[in-house]
């Protein structure tokens, strides 16, 4: 979105913990994010959509009970068949994780949960990346590292020791990261700045 289209940033409530989606709202130039931490108990459904679009729901919920302003919140999930991987709980997932990943194609699935004036709207994107062979060292070491333990799937697509396992990425890259850039500037330019619900700068 352009600068000219917002003369005024709005305040929408993220709902997240996350240092990544922390980042990456900042390149959505028409909000003024105001960040809130829930206590959300996520779950594991049938499918990585079906997943990442509960969890999204679970922690918008818990947001839209602590403030007035619209809430965006998001869930990642990586999915490789009919498995689901969320965050590893310790170093035999993680690494059970990247041997199951390795040598496959998965989907790395991102819901939008996004509450204004009362209405919620939902959406997900998903892109598709592609893992080499499973490299015993730089897995070990990545994993011990502690970096895959609040990320599903186990990685951080933009952790530079991770990047020579990713031999493809097919769609948006930020998703992956754990935010849909794109996705959440169409949703808040149709629901938040076409001045249906009071909000139009």
């Amino acid at each position: 979105m352009t600068s000219n289209k917002c003369p005024d940033k709005i305040q929408v409530a993220l709902a997240t913990a996350s240092p990544r989606r922390r980042a990456l709202i900042q390149k959505i130039d028409c909000i003024s994010p105001v960040f809130i931490t829930t206590n959300a108990v996520e779950t594991i459904k049938c499918g990585a959509q079906e997943t990442a679009i509960a969890n999204a729901f679970i922690k918008g919920e818990c947001a839209a009970q602590m403030t007035d302003l619209p809430v965006l919140a998001f869930d990642t999930v990586v999915g490789l068949g009919d498995e689901v991987f969320g965050k590893p709980h310790d170093r035999a997932s993680a690494i059970a994780m990247f041997k199951a990943l390795c040598g496959k194609t998965h989907e790395v699935v991102t819901a939008v949960y996004f509450r204004v004036n009362g209405k919620i709207i939902q959406k997900s994107e998903k892109t598709l990346v592609t893992f080499g062979a499973f490299n015993e060292q730089l897995v070990y070491n990545y994993v011990d590292s502690g970096a895959p333990y609040d990320k599903a799937g186990g990685y951080n697509i933009d952790d530079a020791e991770i990047k020579p396992l990713i031999e493809r990425v097919e769609g948006d890259y930020y998703n992956v990261v754990g935010l849909p850039v794109g996705l959440t500037e169409k949703l808040i330019e149709e629901n938040l700045l076409n001045g249906e619900d009071g909000y139009s700068a």
